[in-house]
């Protein structure tokens, strides 16, 4: 699981310092009208079980793969996705409201043990009609509640929408239907202008409205950033500065290359599109596999 992580955080250094953007806003499906009160201001979704089964990003560990704390190894082994969902309530963060869905087979006994969440787990639960264990951990500001479907997902919910969750599951124990999201993706992020107007992220959004991000497979080899800007003033300051950038590309990628040839494989791709720009990083299969097998070395601290 640590290579994974590994490989993600990768790629996302890399895109940090290029491009960006294509946008497509998600409606809400009932579900989430049901449960959210209306359409989510944004969502992610981690696909482990894709990613642990692609023969370049998952597969047995090798000699080079970074490892994980035990702990969180033993919390992360047996799940198959992770979906989380955010509402910005009333436009402030301090209101927010988030669910995340847990999917696979995770285990409630290492929460129990871990030394984070051991006095948590120690609580009796409260076994709803529909069979799914309720556990509350509501504190005087925020309520809180961690549901365990009888199918092993997990449900928890923070906010407002706690009340509607519990209401959803109290009779029923139907599994949340998946976020919706690119297919071919391991990892899929979308940020709607709900989220970058909150009071303190506005100031520090640059512009920007909404941002999505797909991670996709070996097969397809590539990680696309989207972003569209609210004027055509920020879109064009983007573009300059994406530029710019990218006319530093070929010297850092040479002076990358020099260390590990596979960083010469990586291409880097920008379009405008009216307000959204659109950035892609291609090929990257070649140069996570080269890390794995020990070809090319990760810089360690202090060096």
């Amino acid at each position: 699981m640590a290579r994974l992580l590994v490989c993600f955080s990768l790629c996302l250094l890399v895109a940090c310092g290029s491009s960006s953007p294509r946008i497509n806003s998600p409606e809400a499906t009932d579900w989430e009208s049901r449960v959210l009160g209306g359409p989510p201001d944004a969502r992610l979704v981690v696909r482990l079980d894709k990613a642990k089964s692609d023969p370049v990003y998952g597969g047995a560990p090798t000699a080079y793969d970074r490892p994980m704390d035990p702990e969180t190894e033993a919390l992360v082994r047996d799940l198959d996705s992770l979906e989380l969902w955010f509402v910005a309530d009333d436009g402030r963060a301090s209101r927010a409201s988030f669910l995340v869905v847990v999917r696979g087979r995770p285990s409630l006994d290492t929460l129990r043990r871990h030394e984070d969440t051991r006095a948590l787990f120690a609580r009796t639960p409260e076994r709803l009609p529909s069979g799914v264990l309720a556990f509350d951990f509501s504190d005087e500001e925020t309520p809180l509640g961690f549901f365990v479907l009888p199918s092993g997902t997990w449900v928890i919910a923070a906010g407002r929408i706690v009340g509607r969750v519990r209401y959803q599951l109290f009779s029923h124990a139907e599994e949340p239907p998946p976020a919706p999201h690119d297919k071919d993706a391991i990892v899929a992020l979308w940020i709607g202008p709900g989220a970058t107007r909150l009071s303190g992220v506005a100031k520090h959004a640059d512009g920007f409205e909404e941002l999505s991000l797909s991670i996709r497979s070996s097969q397809r080899g590539d990680m696309e950033l989207s972003v569209r800007f609210a004027d055509d003033k920020s879109a064009k300051q983007a573009l300059a500065a994406a530029d710019a950038l990218l006319a530093q590309l070929p010297a850092a990628q040479k002076a990358l290359s020099d260390r590990c040839p596979a960083w010469s494989e990586v291409r880097i791709g920008l379009e405008r599109q009216s307000r959204s720009l659109t950035g892609r990083l291609s090929n990257l299969p070649a140069l996570v596999r080269a890390y794995r097998s020990g070809a090319c070395k990760y810089e360690r601290k202090g060096r």
